[in-house]
């Protein structure tokens, strides 16, 4: 045991501890580096503004950029044009490992199909936020003598009778039969008034 206590004392043993951690030192460092050089720790580049982009100009638009995308949905937006961009992940100006794929929504080419909801022998009012919630139009609305007042008699698209169920785009124009008592038509049975716009452009100042 003394024998052991006199070694650690001895100028050898701290020349062997020296040399160990000297090669731990050597090793971690190497690893460190090699790690960084495997990750490219530290190396980012800043993500491109897809927003507003035509498909076809993607791949054009993306080189030497050192990303790559993917189109992973589209969206129908009748508001905004067919084929662009909406949004993308990661958000533009992010900071991004080289070669990272950015995620991009675009808009539709097409408008869905959606299923014509039931509107009649509702309110008028029932029927336009029904016919909005559905991504659908409100068209022309028609006024018809009727047993109720304000309650649907009828939904056609392009002057036919759309039952509900059927498949119709979306973004399509319904028009409406709204029924009204009124004593116009009691005067005048079986005529038909068309609600119009107010125009107010002669109205004087």
């Amino acid at each position: 045991m003394s024998n052991f206590f006199s070694f650690l004392k001895s100028k050898q043993f701290f020349i062997h501890f020296a040399i160990i951690l000297v090669a731990l030192f050597l090793s971690f460092f190497c690893l460190v580096k090699w790690l960084r050089s495997y990750t490219n720790h530290g190396d980012f580049v800043e993500v491109p503004d897809f927003k507003g982009k035509q498909i076809s100009d993607l791949k054009s638009f993306v080189t030497n950029k050192d990303v790559s995308f993917q189109i992973i949905d589209s969206i129908y937006d009748p508001k905004e044009k067919p084929g662009i961009v909406l949004r993308q992940e990661p958000e533009p100006k992010s900071k991004v490992k080289h070669n990272r794929t950015i995620y991009l929504y675009v808009t539709g080419m097409v408008a869905p199909q959606i299923q014509m909801p039931k509107l009649i022998d509702r309110s008028e009012r029932q029927a336009r936020l029904i016919i909005q919630t559905y991504g659908l139009k409100v068209g022309r609305v028609t006024e018809k003598q009727a047993d109720c007042n304000g309650c649907i008699l009828a939904q056609t698209m392009k002057g036919e009778d759309v039952e509900p169920g059927k498949s119709v785009k979306k973004g399509s124009v319904i028009d409406l039969v709204v029924g009204i008592k009124d004593s116009y038509f009691t005067s005048n049975p079986g005529d038909t008034g068309t609600v119009d716009e107010p125009n107010f452009n002669n109205v004087p100042d």
